[in-house]
């Protein structure tokens, strides 16, 4: 890579930890892509990457190749050079009454991940908090013109964008 600073596609990259900055394709390759964990803002390490062959990743501690032309279609920053301006992220329980915000990830797993994604809870969906039980628990959050209740805890596992 010629400057570190600069976005530049994954296909160039030497080892190292770098961060997503986009993909480009159709629906069915971002998706594709998705399903192995790899989306804008994710940390990911270069394990190998020659002039030939696919290019060794690491993604959550995950490894598998990429062929040369998808990992062309992904553009990649030095982690180290990124963190500086990298915004802090909240959890969704964070938000008070009448912010919106994007969600980043959802954490968890098994039958509360899917129940959350059912649920309309899904990466880039924004998420407009409505109003917090008198007790403050549960919470209600407005997805995608649905009226959704959360516990805490639960809104706790969702990781957000700067609120606005």
């Amino acid at each position: 890579m010629d400057r570190d600073h600069e976005a530049n596609p994954l296909s160039s990259a030497c080892e190292g930890t770098y961060r997503i900055v986009s993909l480009f394709g159709g629906k069915g390759f971002i998706r594709k892509l998705g399903s192995m964990g790899l989306y804008p803002n994710t940390e990911i390490r270069v394990i190998s990457a020659g002039r030939s062959g696919p290019v060794r990743i690491s993604v959550k501690g995950v490894q598998f190749g990429l062929g040369k032309g998808m990992a062309a279609r992904i553009q990649v920053r030095r982690a180290s050079q990124q963190e500086g301006l990298q915004k802090r992220t909240y959890t969704l329980r964070e938000y008070r009454a009448g912010q919106r915000g994007k969600i980043l990830e959802i954490r968890g797993e098994g039958r509360f991940k899917n129940r959350i994604i059912e649920m309309g809870f899904v990466k880039g969906a924004e998420v407009y908090v409505e109003k917090y039980a008198p007790l403050r628990d549960p919470i209600e959050f407005v997805v995608k013109g649905y009226h959704v209740g959360l516990r805490r805890d639960e809104a706790e596992k969702i990781m957000m964008t700067e609120p606005y």
